[in-house]
C-alpha cells in the first residue's frame, strides 16, 4: 500500500488515521520543497509516530519515487510520502497515484489541514476565491509573470486570489509578503494596470501556529513591513461585499 499523507501546518494537525498509517509503514518519506511547518518540526512528528523519515527533494520525488513504489509492490510493503498541508494542493503528487495504479499497487490519500482551510478566517467568503497562483522571484533568464495574469482574470470577475509564495528549501529561502507585493507592483507597472492600489491586500502569516496572523493593508504598508513570521501567503481581493468588508476590518486589522 502507498499512502500519500497530508501532515498539516504543524505536527499536532496530523490526523489519527494518518498517524496509524505512518506507524504501519516499512518506509516513510517526506518532501521538503513545497512548504514548511509554521510551528514545530518534522523531528517532533518522528517522535510522535516512532518512525524515522527519509527526506526527499523535488528530484527525489518527481524522478526517483517510482523506484520506491516498485519496491513496495514487489516486497508487499506499506510506504508513505508525507507532504506539508494537504498532499494534493498545489503539488504534482497526483502523478504518484497514477504511477502506483499502473504498477497495481493500492494507494490511499489521507487529507491534511492546509492554507486553504484558513481563508474564511480572514472574513472573506470561501466561495468567492478564483484560481490560485504562485508568485516566484525573477532569476537570470527566468522571470515568469503568468501568476499576475491569474490575479488579473480573477479580479476582472470580482474573485479573490490566493497567492502562494515561492519556497526553496535547498537555499533555505521563503518568500515573504513584502517581497511578493514588490514583485507584483513591478509587473503591474509594466502592464499599466491599477489592481493593487484599487483593492484590499491581505497577508497571511505562520498559519497553524501560535504566531498566526491575518493583516490587511496597502501596497505601501506591505512594502514597509514584514509584519509576521513564516511561511507567508498573500490574498489579492476581488470585490468584497459589505459583510466581507466588515469582517476584514475586525479580523484583519492592526490589532488582529
Amino acid at each position: 500500500m502507498f499512502y500519500l499523507v497530508g501532515i498539516g501546518l504543524n505536527p499536532k494537525q496530523v490526523t489519527l488515521e494518518a498517524l496509524e498509517a505512518i506507524k504501519g509503514c516499512k518506509k516513510v518519506f517526506f518532501e521538503s520543497y513545497t512548504s514548511a511547518y509554521s510551528q514545530g518540526t518534522i523531528k517532533e512528528l518522528e517522535e510522535i509516530s516512532g518512525k524515522k523519515f527519509v527526506e526527499l527533494d523535488r528530484k527525489g520525488v518527481e524522478e526517483g519515487f517510482l523506484l520506491f513504489l516498485r519496491e513496495a509492490k514487489n516486497l508487499d510493503e506499506n510506504i508513505a510520502l508525507l507532504v506539508f498541508g494537504n498532499a494534493l494542493n498545489a503539488t504534482t503528487h497526483l502523478q504518484l497515484l497514477l504511477d502506483a495504479k499502473s504498477l497495481g499497487l493500492k494507494s490511499k490519500v489521507l487529507q491534511g489541514i492546509s492554507v486553504f482551510d484558513y481563508l474564511a478566517e480572514t472574513g472573506l467568503d470561501a466561495y468567492k476565491f478564483g484560481r490560485v497562483c504562485t508568485v516566484v522571484s525573477p532569476k537570470k533568464n527566468f522571470a515568469p509573470e503568468d501568476f499576475f495574469d491569474v490575479i488579473e482574470k480573477n479580479f476582472s470577475i470580482g474573485l479573490h486570489t490566493l497567492c502562494l509564495l515561492e519556497i526553496d528549501a535547498s537555499q533555505n529561502y521563503q518568500m515573504g509578503v513584502s517581497e511578493a507585493v514588490s514583485i507584483l507592483q513591478k509587473i503591474e507597472a509594466k502592464k499599466k494596470t491599477k489592481i493593487l492600489d484599487s483593492t484590499v491586500l491581505i497577508g497571511l502569516y505562520a498559519l497553524g501556529s501560535k504566531d498566526q496572523k491575518f493583516r490587511k493593508g496597502t501596497v505601501r504598508e506591505f512594502l514597509m513591513s514584514g509584519f509576521g513570521k513564516f511561511p507567508q501567503c498573500l490574498v489579492v481581493c476581488g470585490k468584497p461585499n459589505e459583510k466581507e468588508k466588515e469582517a476584514l476590518a475586525i479580523l484583519c486589522g492592526a490589532e488582529s
